[in-house]
């Protein structure tokens, strides 16, 4: 019997009675790891079973992912498919999954003709991408049968693919069922039917460490009455010892085997602080900065260890804790317990914390945490709120934090202020002034004053190799190569994406990593086209929606990712940014740059005029004005009856384009007009010598760094936006005027005036 599951078992049992309706009967089952959703799943099947309903279980597992429909086809038993065997003409290449999925359809519509039947698949956060596409469309397309579909997913942190599966499956009339944890009196009933006994006081206190959890609690029951480590006296049971039976150790360390060593042994060092810690003490104990921390302590939040207070992180279950602590060999607890009584945690020193005893540091962390799950406005009041307080000078530094935060929310006069607060607070911190140049350096991209960021970035880039820190290293050559992009300067972007750092260091937090990512997928998708870019950005797609630091480090990121993945028909990833940014934007009302950030990236995706309208007229950054302006005028212009309104929508992005300096963007925008039959004059007259490097025009010394990397006439044509013919003539003009006759020539010259500092 399924204790404290009545109203989810009566969905269950009416999805059976309606098995033979042809009504396309969908439940969705969810919940943590633990929470019985096997078990109900299996006692559906008993009871379709015995009603004499044909039963077709199946399960996903994480090694079972390279296996297209896996799930599915060994539900129906059908692998190897039996028609393929007969006919031996499966198809190779990407017209096999079509086949399979095929091959699944029909065989559900064979199974179905004689009786019901009932699919029950389990697992589905690890199902194969092939599988969660089939299960969206079968059950609408075999809705005239009679057949029943009860499908169970694991909820953590990390939503994914299997998550938005069951909202789409949940919008079209699929009953969704979220198994919680049991309440007290389901806890009581449990351990009665195990025990067949009344819990004593010490017993019910255990079983309440399970947090309410089924399978812990059964393993702990299960592993009490193995090592009669209970006693039933007068049909009550009481424990005969204190330590934890052995079946909950095996239990808690197949849970940690699912996470890295790295996170491991995190939560092995930190359990020993407590149930609940401070995340700036533990970062100190083990002797990182909290910011290296952070990709360890957001695996073990996604998979169901931790859990985020407004201050702390706390173990969920009280019992994996002990089990933890437990487990720890003794002389290393003990050595442990040592380095703490030496160095106690800082939330004791009252004068770093607020009121309920949070530092600064602490709430620093939970602020990058909040802020990369796409809460912005509780990151930024952390944030703020961090600001106030004395810090141990430790990285990250609070101020570096918030102007970071406020220069991506395009609130450049406040981030002035925070960044001057900063400066002021980095004096005799080393690694606090070395980020200062790169904090102005964002800021200034932000504002438009690209050759101030770029200097910036430069003496940020040279602080951080001098005293190394590769993370910051990161962030300014994602400043530079964005920069140097947005300014019409390709090759150096691409120099500075050569860098070993330019795609974030191994271990990086998030919000460096994902933001090196984009600035690295923008470079390649400038060099080499989408499927090129592609490459580079295929770890921000899978991030989403958990990691949304891509999305938020600038107003249109979403709307490019949306361009990026439509280029290469990847309608599924255009989705999953747009269902992203629509979720940021509902999760901060309060901010107006998220929602007009959501309503562009749906724009591209549905070519919606109207979404594009608002995108081009309430961003807040002039460039990203420009960016919904143009992609207004690219759709409009596929209408020959609104070319006028092509033009302007065009015109107003090549004003805001230069108003910011962005070179190469205003190039592609005069490529466009033209294409409408309109030119714009985009030159300026400057006094230049007769021959020599210094009497190269602009455009000139562009040809000469494309063709210097040994693009062709075509593709340097295709990134200045040009014709062919036109940069033959300008390459003509560069030989005549450095007296050479090759290409060879040309390279050796380019790469000699490129060392220059003025380059």
């Amino acid at each position: 019997m399924m204790r404290g599951r009545g109203p989810e078992w009566a969905t269950v049992l009416r999805l059976l009675g309606t098995a033979a309706d042809t009504a396309g009967n969908v439940v969705l089952v969810e919940g943590e790891p633990g929470m019985g959703k096997s078990l109900l799943l299996a006692e559906a099947a008993t009871v379709a079973a015995a009603r004499g309903t044909a039963v077709a279980a199946g399960r996903a597992d994480e090694l079972g992912r390279l296996t297209p429909l896996g799930p599915l086809l060994s539900a129906l038993a059908e692998w190897p498919p039996p028609v393929a065997l007969s006919r031996g003409d499966s198809p190779d290449g990407p017209g096999l999954l079509m086949w399979l999925a095929e091959q699944v359809r029909t065989t559900l519509e064979r199974r179905t003709e004689s009786r019901p039947l009932l699919v029950t698949l389990d697992d589905l956060q690890w199902a194969d991408p092939a599988t969660l596409m089939a299960l969206r469309t079968l059950p609408s397309r075999l809705a005239a049968r009679p057949l029943a579909w009860l499908l169970a997913r694991r909820t953590t942190s990390e939503y994914g693919d299997s998550g938005r599966l069951f909202d789409l499956l949940e919008e079209e009339g699929a009953t969704r069922i979220r198994l919680l944890p049991l309440d007290d009196g389901a806890v009581a009933e449990v351990v009665a039917d195990t025990l067949d006994a009344t819990p004593g006081e010490g017993l019910a206190e255990l079983s309440a460490q399970a947090g309410g959890n089924p399978f812990l609690l059964l393993e702990l029951l299960t592993g009490l009455r193995e090592e009669n480590a209970v006693r039933v006296s007068s049909g009550v049971a009481r424990l005969t010892g204190t330590a934890l039976p052995r079946r909950v150790h095996s239990a808690v360390r197949r849970r940690l085997g699912e996470v890295s060593t790295k996170t491991r042994h995190l939560l092995e060092a930190t359990a020993v602080l407590g149930c609940s810690f401070s995340p700036a003490y533990a970062a100190e104990m083990l002797g990182e900065t909290p910011a290296a921390l952070l990709p360890a302590l957001e695996e073990a939040i996604a998979a169901g260890v931790l859990a985020a207070t407004s201050d702390e992180l706390t173990f969920r279950h009280e019992l994996v804790w002990r089990s933890i602590v437990e487990t720890v060999p003794a002389p290393v607890r003990q050595a442990l317990h040592h380095q703490i009584e030496r160095n106690p945690p800082a939330r004791q020193t009252p004068r770093h914390q607020r009121a309920d005893g949070s530092s600064a540091e602490t709430l620093v962390l939970l602020s990058l945490l909040a802020w990369d799950e796409g809460r912005l406005s509780r990151g930024l009041d952390l944030a703020r709120e961090a600001a106030e307080l004395p810090c141990s000078g430790r990285h990250p530094q609070p101020r570096a934090v918030l102007t970071t935060m406020l220069t991506d929310l395009w609130l450049l006069d406040e981030a002035e202020t925070a960044l001057a607060g900063a400066a002021e607070e980095a004096v005799g911190q080393p690694e606090w002034t070395a980020e200062i140049p790169v904090l102005r350096a964002r800021l200034d991209f932000t504002a438009g004053r690209l050759g101030s960021a770029i200097e910036h970035a430069e003496a940020g880039l040279s602080a951080a190799d001098t005293l190394g820190v590769p993370a910051l290293a990161t962030s300014a050559l994602s400043v530079l190569g964005t920069a140097s992009l947005r300014a019409g300067d390709l090759p150096r972007a691409i120099r500075y994406l050569k860098n070993d750092l330019a795609r974030g260091p191994r271990g990086a937090p998030p919000y460096v990593r994902l933001r090196s990512e984009l600035a690295a997928g923008r470079i390649d998708e400038a060099r080499g086209g989408a499927a090129i870019g592609m490459s580079s950005l295929s770890r921000i797609y899978d991030a989403l929606p958990r990691h949304t630091g891509a999305l938020t480090s600038e107003p249109t990121a979403a709307a490019w990712l949306v361009r990026v993945a439509m280029a290469v028909r990847d309608e599924r990833r255009a989705d999953a940014v747009v269902d992203a940014a629509e979720g940021i934007a509902w999760r901060n009302p309060c901010l107006l740059n998220p929602s007009v950030a959501a309503a562009h990236a749906r724009g591209v995706r549905d070519r919606d005029p109207e979404a594009l309208v608002r995108a081009m007229t309430e961003h807040t950054d002039p460039w990203a004005r420009a960016s919904a302006a143009e992609d207004l005028g690219v759709l409009l212009s596929a209408d020959f009856d609104a070319r006028d309104l092509a033009v302007d929508s065009l015109n107003s992005a090549l004003v805001c384009y230069g108003s910011v300096e962005a070179i190469r963007d205003a190039a592609r925008v005069r490529g466009r007009l033209r294409g409408l039959g309109e030119r714009r004059r985009h030159w300026v007259r400057t006094d230049h010598p007769v021959s020599g490097w210094a009497s190269l025009t602009g455009t000139e010394r562009a040809v000469c760094d494309l063709v210097a990397q040994g693009l062709t006439n075509r593709q340097a044509a295709e990134q200045m936006f040009i014709s062919e013919h036109t940069v033959a003539f300008h390459l003509r003009q560069v030989f005549r005027k450095l007296g050479i006759h090759s290409r060879v020539e040309l390279a050796r010259l380019a790469a000699q005036q490129s060392v220059r500092p003025d380059h």
